[in-house]
């Protein structure tokens, strides 16, 4: 098929069709990557969608994951003595 034609057929895709399009082309990404590009691409997302946030919803976000310890351990190791 060519370029055009893959772009019709496309097109006439429904929404559970896209949806389906869309789950096969993300397996395939994520089968094609290595343990470390893997990695980089889920630290990346969490800080991109970290860093549109307030600072407040990202502590609000941290405290969901960690204990009070583990937040006053991060803030410590960005903060001067």
């Amino acid at each position: 098929m060519t370029t055009e034609e893959l772009y019709v057929k496309y097109e006439s895709l429904d929404s559970d069709q896209i949806r389906e399009f869309v789950d096969a082309y993300a397996e395939r990404i994520i089968d094609d990557m290595d343990v470390k590009c893997l990695m980089q691409f889920v630290y990346d997302t969490i800080t991109e969608n970290l860093m549109i946030q307030e600072p407040k919803e990202i502590l609000e976000e941290v405290f969901c994951v960690y204990d009070e310890e583990t937040v006053a351990e991060l803030i410590e190791s960005v903060t001067p003595d």
